[in-house]
């Protein structure tokens, strides 16, 4: 099912094939292109953090299985239930309701940019928004043991309720303000809830859900080489076995998440931010900017359907 958003972002576009008839349709205004770009910039990163979510809780099922197999280690309770969540689930919890506010804004900036008056279809989700933040953020700091800084995390937190309720507070004027002054409403916020964003994801690899993701790849290797030198080491077990063991283990770790999947949404919330900013300030790079936005959703969207191979 077409979200409501999805259907009004085209409209500007429809409508003026409509006028044109059979003509070549021109090229988007860059603030349209810019507001399609972060509705689907929300579907890459929502898929992007549950490959790495599936990935940890193969891994966590792969240190029960192996520390049964060789470690001594009885069956805890429970072991045929589905893992607990962990860092990638936890960021997500604070990714969907800040992207949900983000396109949100770009709702607004895609019925500006096609003359249309904006509607007020999201009223009070503003706070709920940021409400799902500020839970999503304690989750994180529990999962990955980094923390937001209370600066950013304040900030981050009311840009989200901002940015949800901007159609609402839009519906309620009796003018609609011009397309540039409607984008330098908007900066200060979107500028926040990025910079919130990227210290939930980490800055460097070893922060936020980027170092405890590596932790878990890193440990979840040690685990599966001991496995293998354990099974090397059995004279029980002949050839053939090994061959099968080896290889179905290798199989098993054919569909992990690309090991620039974080690093690839730390770059496209960047290119979102660059990218609104050359627009806030009216700069000459502006298409520029977003094109380089384009470019980083379909790496994530091509990161996120790729897989990690040998």
């Amino acid at each position: 099912m077409v979200r409501p958003r999805l259907m009004l972002l085209a409209l500007p576009l429809l409508a003026g094939c409509a006028q044109m008839g059979e003509r070549p349709e021109p090229p988007a205004p860059v603030s349209l292109r810019f507001a399609q770009t972060l509705d689907r910039a929300d579907d890459a990163v929502d898929e992007a953090i549950g490959r790495m979510d599936g990935f940890e809780r193969l891994a966590e099922r792969e240190d029960n299985a192996i520390a049964f197999a060789i470690g001594g280690r009885r069956a805890p309770a429970g072991h045929f239930t589905a893992p607990p969540a962990g860092a990638s689930e936890a960021a997500g919890r604070v990714l969907e309701p800040a992207f949900t506010a983000l396109g949100d804004y770009a709702h607004v900036l895609a019925a500006a940019a096609g003359g249309q008056r904006v509607r007020d279809e999201t009223a009070g989700n503003g706070r709920a928004l940021a409400e799902a933040v500020a839970k999503g953020l304690d989750a994180v700091r529990a999962a990955s043991g980094t923390p937001v800084l209370e600066p950013v995390r304040t900030a981050g937190v009311a840009g989200v309720a901002a940015l949800a309720d901007l159609p609402a507070v839009l519906a309620q004027r009796r003018e609609t303000p011009s397309l540039a002054a409607l984008v330098q409403e908007g900066q200060p916020h979107v500028a926040a809830v990025i910079a919130m964003l990227q210290a939930v994801i980490g800055a460097e690899p070893g922060l936020g859900t980027r170092g405890a993701i590596r932790a878990r790849r890193e440990g979840l290797d040690a685990q599966q080489a001991r496995f293998l030198a354990a099974l090397r080491n059995d004279g029980r077990i002949g050839p053939g076995e090994r061959y099968s063991i080896f290889r179905s283990v290798a199989e098993g770790r054919d569909n992990d998440p690309a090991q620039g999947n974080l690093e690839a949404i730390n770059e496209l919330l960047t290119a979102i931010e660059q990218a609104h900013a050359a627009l806030a300030a009216d700069r000459a790079d502006a298409e520029a900017k977003v094109a380089a936005l384009e470019l980083a959703v379909e790496r994530l969207t091509s990161l996120t359907e790729g897989a990690r191979r040998g």
